[in-house]
């Protein structure tokens, strides 16, 4: 697939040339943010289909298993994924199902919910991680350490000027 962002960026230079004032630059960051988000989150989905996963459920899967005993409440599983918490208890019942993860009353607060990962999501996560290394790895390989270094460091400026909005 050719990956062509000219077409986006004339709409933008046509709307700029209409309304003087528009800040072009920025949009046209913006737009080309969500287009590249768009095509890494398709490249992962291709890799992930042959495992039944898709972005979402590995990357869940993943913060399980990056986190202590590897458990986590719905809420902060919610909050890493950007997820509302209707889209969590839906993913997590998909999880359960697959034999992938565990609910299990907290440990802190029985009322409460935990998920954990079974032996089941623990393998399938370290034969998927191999495969995701080698996607990042190509992605990025047209980049300096340094590149890669200062765009961590503009990301996290963003991330953080829009935490303030």
């Amino acid at each position: 697939m050719t990956l062509d962002f000219s077409l986006f960026e004339l709409g933008i230079d046509r709307v700029s040339r209409r309304l003087p004032g528009m800040p072009r630059d920025r949009v046209v960051l913006n737009r080309l943010f969500f287009f590249v988000f768009k095509e890494l989150d398709e490249r992962y989905n291709d890799r992930l289909a042959d495992y039944g996963l898709n972005t979402t459920t590995f990357l869940a899967l993943a913060m399980l298993y990056g986190n202590e005993g590897g458990r986590l409440n719905p809420r902060d599983l919610s909050d890493a994924l950007v997820s509302s918490r209707t889209n969590v208890t839906r993913l997590a019942d998909e999880m359960v199902g697959a034999g992938w993860v565990d609910r299990q009353a907290s440990t802190e607060d029985r009322r409460r919910v935990e998920l954990t990962l079974t032996s089941a999501g623990h393998a399938l996560v370290e034969s998927v991680l191999p495969v995701i290394w080698t996607l990042v790895d190509e992605q990025w390989s047209d980049f300096s350490a340094t590149e890669v270094a200062e765009f961590d460091r503009l990301l996290r400026k963003l991330l953080a000027s829009l935490g303030r909005g």
